[in-house]
């Protein structure tokens, strides 16, 4: 029966069995039933339903994640780029620093591949290769439709490169296999002896996982063989157990089925005393599923993923661990901060994006692509009684890149200078607070004069410090010198912004006077970084680039960012590029110090 046939009616016009009946239908004869029996079924049925999911919340809130980290392999797979051995090694030092423990290496076959030569790199630097992990397959030839018992090359590999953790792969409806010949009890038994070969050649301690490639056909078709697979390895003694399952998706299963897939297999591990059993997940993408997926399989069962740090990979990707962590620090999870470099997550993809491609993430990625930050203010976030980028003590915005810095104004004390000071160019014998209050003082002459100078950039600091009479530092004259070959383009780009600036400035029915209004500044500029022009952060927000508050933007208090960001990113392209760095690194973190300020929250 399909989706809709409940509701349908037969061809004497009378209701179906399947169809609502009546009494429990909101409205009577054409009136809406306000009855109290109505409104108390409602209420009853809304509660049980939110405490379903809180359930399956709490699951994820409190469990422990297994990361068995695929940047290795997973961002290879339909790479337009070809990785190199420098390439491998630079992901390899990114899931380092994210704290991954497990990771896989290579996928082994007769072939030498880049993952040869990697290992061969790592074993003569003498890395340590105990949490590292290579595909095998569960054999790799057929006769008349039956596997041969030989052992793959992939697992002879295993040995002679000293990788002592596996995964072992396989099919339980590949169309070149006759499973009334292969049947699950012969399949089990090849299971079997992979495990023990394993255990007798590489370690007893090897961890072993059984990958069930492709889960999802199985599920739907001939499910009784998963259950079967399942089963044997359940009700192994304990001391013959494999570290766990693995799973894995397409994308194209819905989120409910796999779900439920999921809830069945781990109850039945659960059933045979394999509590302890690890279900680890990986899906990708096809329908714009796949983070929801991953989510719905962990609260249903599933205790772990293997995935790359990044969305990079075969077909259109699949569900990262960056994603899939943030998120369920999101949810109030703390275990995981715990278990991993949680902060450093985000960066970690936008660089193994960068070195599997040679590009940045999309712009419009979640979490880890540049526009991930458009989110930080407007939209429905001034409805809210709480920031939602703070979860659990988890602070979104630092992940995301805004991170307080010292700003150097007007306001600022000789000792908020000094710091900023050693913030750019690190620890010098000059930087003292008498040398700061100079500073203060030559910032308070430069404003009387009507000097609106920048100096919050490296180059801007740099002059001001010049100025107070300190001896410029290498670093800072290289700064000043960059800065300097630069100007002529940066001073083009500017120009660029000004004649967009002229003309919002003379939609107003005025003359040009190098000031617009919050309105022609938003929609003109500020749109693309914030959801809405009336929602509280933003002109909040606005208050902090209005300098001499006067309820107008003027050109010369947004030159003031243009030129900083000019500064302090000399290398950018265009005047896009410009506006980009100038809100992304300059504006926007501004402005959350002055939402923070006002709020008393500083």
């Amino acid at each position: 029966m399909g989706f809709f046939d409940c509701f349908s009616h037969d061809k004497k016009g009378t209701q179906s069995k399947n169809s609502i009946a009546p009494s429990q239908k909101v409205y009577q004869n054409g009136n809406l039933d306000t009855s109290l029996s109505s409104n108390v079924t409602f209420m009853s049925e809304v509660q049980n339903l939110v405490d379903e999911r809180n359930r399956k919340l709490d699951v994820i809130k409190n469990m422990e994640l297994l990361v068995i980290d695929n940047s290795l392999r997973e961002t290879t797979v339909a790479s337009i780029k070809a990785h190199t051995v420098e390439s491998k090694r630079a992901i390899f030092e990114e899931i380092k620093r994210c704290g991954f423990k497990y990771y896989f290496v290579e996928a082994f076959n007769t072939e030498t591949r880049m993952g040869d030569l990697f290992l061969e790199e790592l074993i003569a630097d003498k890395e340590d290769l105990s949490g590292a992990f290579a595909f095998c397959e569960m054999w790799e030839r057929l006769e008349d439709g039956v596997p041969l018992p030989d052992i793959p090359v992939s697992l002879q590999k295993c040995k002679k490169f000293g990788i002592m953790n596996v995964m072992i792969e396989f099919d339980l409806m590949y169309h070149k296999v006759n499973y009334e010949k292969f049947d699950m009890n012969k399949l089990c038994k090849y299971i079997k002896e992979r495990i023990d070969w394993i255990r007798a050649n590489l370690s007893q301690k090897s961890l072993i996982f059984v990958n069930i490639r492709d889960f999802s056909n199985t599920m739907k078709h001939h499910p009784g063989r998963v259950w079967h697979v399942v089963h044997f390895l359940s009700t192994l003694p304990p001391e013959e157990r494999v570290t766990g399952i693995a799973y894995e998706d397409m994308g194209k299963a819905l989120m409910d089925h796999l779900a439920v897939w999921t809830k069945a297999v781990r109850n039945e591990m659960i059933r045979c005393g394999w509590e302890d059993g690890q279900f680890i997940f990986h899906v990708h993408e096809q329908w714009g599923m796949m983070h929801a997926t991953n989510l719905e399989c962990l609260a249903n069962g599933a205790t772990g993923i293997w995935c790359a740090v990044c969305t990079e990979g075969a077909a259109m990707g699949h569900a990262d661990s960056c994603t899939t962590i943030l998120n369920m620090i999101r949810l109030g999870n703390t275990t995981v901060q715990k278990q991993y470099n949680c902060k450093y997550l985000r960066d970690a993809a936008i660089k193994v994006t960068e070195i599997a491609s040679g590009n940045l993430p999309d712009p419009r990625t979640p979490i880890y692509g540049v526009r991930a930050l458009d989110m930080l203010f407007g939209g429905t976030f001034a409805a809210m009684d709480e920031d939602p980028t703070i979860c659990e003590g988890f602070d979104m915005a630092e992940f995301l890149g805004v991170k307080r810095v010292v700003r150097v104004t007007t306001m600022a004390s000789g000792e908020m200078i000094v710091l900023k000071l050693k913030e750019l160019f690190g620890e010098n014998e000059q930087f003292t607070e008498e040398l700061g209050e100079e500073m203060r003082k030559q910032i308070l002459e430069n404003a009387a004069e009507g000097r609106r100078e920048e100096y919050n950039s490296a180059v801007g600091l740099a002059m001001l410090f010049d100025q107070a009479g300190g001896d410029l530092t290498p670093e800072m004259a290289a700064a000043i010198e960059k800065s300097r070959c630069a100007d002529p383009h940066i001073l083009n780009l500017i120009e660029e912004i000004k004649e967009e600036w002229d003309k919002w400035d003379g939609r107003d029915g005025e003359e040009v006077d190098n000031q617009l209004t919050f309105n022609h500044f938003y929609v003109g500029f500020m749109a693309p970084y914030f959801g809405c022009y009336r929602c509280e952060d933003s002109q909040l927000g606005l208050k902090a680039i209005d300098m001499d508050n006067d309820g107008m933007v003027d050109w010369i208090e947004f030159k003031f960012y243009l030129i900083w960001a000019g500064r302090q990113y000399p290398e950018v392209k265009n005047s896009q590029d410009l506006l980009d760095k100038a809100f992304r690194f300059g504006l926007i973190p501004a402005m959350k110090d002055e939402c923070d300020r006002i709020r008393g929250k500083s």
